[in-house]
């Protein structure tokens, strides 16, 4: 088969690197190819046969029937095409395979909107002799449309070049050959290059459960619950973001309580309580799927009342202490539980020895309540924090399963406590207190809270939720920083011609961490009290100032959109009317004036 190279680039890069590039995308096509959930690799083994007597074999195979057998690997080594060949190398990274040898790997990508794509085979031939690879696309359902490319194509390391090459075509303007130079070329050469740095916590993601099942199972979810609850959201929060997150956490423990079952050869479905809770639509569907929990957090939210009686949520602080156990649970819920995330394996090894554990951390704080302070200047503060949750749950006795979930969030990183590294006669507690201890504050300040209490130090979060953007704060404050921050740009003149011809001053730029040390700390320490800090109060301000990549700069007026892609109900008009109502800081305050007159500027001359 010929093929037309795409894109190409010199590369001096080791094949090493190159085969952890190829690793990546075999594994994890979906941190490119959007339109992919995951890709459950079915197959590998060594192989001998020519390229063309593939390409038969996969125009011939009814791939349907063979995905439908139980033991899918089983039934493709037994057909004819692989009767030579017996070895399977699914656990092989594909840089340890042996370097003069040819293999075959097969995997089914699973599309994130099936009603659109369809399930795939991706064949494709490994070659380690000439440090190549050529792969092969078989869509499943012919009323859709595939997840791969309709050619072959090839990606290929030789004479010191990187090069992706498909398959000769008529037609040289097919939108997908465009997508290989603009997104999938780039991040093959990002992932060389950075090859042997990558340090990562966990690698990849949905490591403890089956890519299929959860595309499968996610798919059902979603459509049961996401636009139902989405129409009827009566939060202030963005709905397109939590309800389909906490779906996807849903499938995630559905799918490892199911794998738990039939390790245990049990069909009794597990019980569970979310601590803190929040929204309780995590327990709504963990309930309506068949298991009996309880959702516990110390506010009640709107859409508590929108739920049925079969969803217990329950208003009560917890606090960590003897009057905190749940010795009758199957497994305890973190989901973003703040300052009880350290928490979540103590109560969980101290409320029976059959108690298990999911945890997804988000903000990080101490045993006493303390934001937690980072004690590896080589990590992040999220990645120092992983490591430390990770310990916590080993000093309890559990041994920790780490996964990364598909969620829309940056904090993904969730910890399964399943099972036990000690017997149930072997006691645990004085590893549990040394650790509670180790990482307390040492303070003399009176049990108010009784002697059972677990930390005398530990503060729970105020009943009734603090406000925090910025209208709590001191205008003068607000007011002064305003005026530092906009003359420091003015100083950085950048100098622009209007259409009528006159000339404004759209000022530079500065860093966020050069205004922290000109502005007062007392200022500073005002607006974290009360609104998150100098990032927020500007964020806040976004008719004026824009905030990009730790630097802040000003909005153009008339150029640059203040609305951030939040979604507005009101039309365009209601909103030129409304904005109307408030005074044009640039026309006020600005040197220049504002570069728009009255008639083009939504806000007020």
């Amino acid at each position: 088969m010929e093929f037309d190279t795409v894109i190409s680039k010199l590369c001096d890069e080791e094949p090493t690197q190159f085969w952890h590039a190829i690793d990546v995308w075999l594994n994890k096509p979906h941190v490119v190819n959007r339109r992919i959930l995951g890709s459950s690799r079915i197959l590998t083994l060594e192989f001998q046969d020519t390229d063309s007597e593939i390409n038969d074999w996969i125009e011939t195979t009814e791939f349907n029937c063979v995905l439908s057998s139980e033991n899918i690997t089983e039934k493709l080594i037994s057909t004819k095409f692989f009767k030579k060949f017996n070895i399977n190398l699914n656990n092989t990274s594909f840089p340890e395979l042996e370097n003069s040898k040819k293999y075959l790997n097969i995997s089914k990508l699973l599309p994130r909107n099936p009603e659109i794509f369809s399930p795939t085979i991706e064949v494709t031939i490994v070659e380690k002799d000439n440090n190549s690879i050529t792969s092969y696309y078989k869509c499943l359902l012919d009323d859709r449309q595939s997840l791969g490319f309709k050619y072959p194509y090839q990606i290929c390391h030789l004479n010191n070049e990187i090069s992706i090459k498909v398959k000769k075509l008529e037609d040289k303007s097919d939108p997908s050959l465009e997508w290989i130079k603009v997104q999938l070329f780039p991040r093959l050469i990002k992932w060389i290059d950075n090859s042997e740095v990558q340090n990562n916590f966990v690698n990849g993601s949905l490591n403890l459960v089956a890519t299929d099942k959860y595309a499968e199972l996610y798919g059902q979810l979603k459509q049961k619950y996401g636009a139902e609850i989405v129409k009827i959201w009566p939060e202030s929060t963005d709905p397109s973001k939590f309800v389909y997150e906490d779906i996807a956490i849903a499938t995630y423990l559905l799918l490892i309580w199911e794998k738990e079952r039939i390790d245990l050869g049990s069909e009794e479905r597990q019980t569970f309580v979310d601590l803190g809770c929040g929204n309780g639509l995590l327990v709504h569907i963990l309930a309506s799927e068949g298991h009996k929990g309880l959702g516990i957090d110390l506010r009640k939210r709107k859409i508590w009342d929108l739920f049925p009686e079969s969803t217990h949520l329950e208003v009560r602080t917890i606090i960590p202490s003897s009057k905190s156990l749940f010795p009758n649970v199957d497994w305890l819920i973190g989901n973003h539980s703040d300052e009880l995330t350290p928490w979540i394996p103590v109560i969980a090894a101290r409320s029976s020895y059959n108690c298990r554990f999911f945890l997804l951390p988000c903000c990080s704080y101490e045993f006493d309540g303390r934001k937690y302070q980072r004690g590896s200047a080589s990590r992040s503060q999220y990645s120092d924090y992983m490591f430390y949750i990770k310990k916590v749950g080993e000093e309890c006795g559990f041994e920790i399963g780490v996964d990364k979930l598909r969620i829309p969030s940056t904090k993904r990183t969730c910890f399964i406590g399943a099972k036990r590294t000690y017997s149930k006669e072997t006691s645990r507690e004085e590893e549990i207190k040394r650790v509670i201890e180790e990482r307390s504050l040492k303070v003399d300040s009176p049990k108010t809270q009784g002697e059972n209490q677990w930390s005398s130090d530990f503060k729970p979060r105020e009943t009734n939720e603090r406000v925090r953007n910025c209208t709590q704060v001191d205008k003068n404050i607000i007011s002064e920083i305003v005026d530092i921050v906009s003359n420091l740009l003015l100083s950085k003149a950048r100098i622009i011609s209007l259409k009528d011809e006159r000339t404004w001053n759209a000022g530079g730029q500065i860093e966020l961490s050069e205004l922290a040390n000109i502005i007062s700390s007392e200022s500073l320490k005002s607006l974290k009290r009360e609104c998150g800090g100098l990032q927020t109060l500007l964020r806040n301000k976004g008719h004026i100032f824009c905030v990009q990549g730790g630097r802040v700069r000003f909005r153009m007026p008339g150029v640059e959109s203040t609305s951030n892609r939040k979604r507005r109900k009101h039309s365009k008009e209601d909103k030129t009317i409304r904005m109307k109502e408030k005074v044009c800081w640039f026309h006020e305050n600005h040197p220049d004036g504002c570069p728009l007159n009255d008639q083009e500027c939504n806000f007020k001359h």
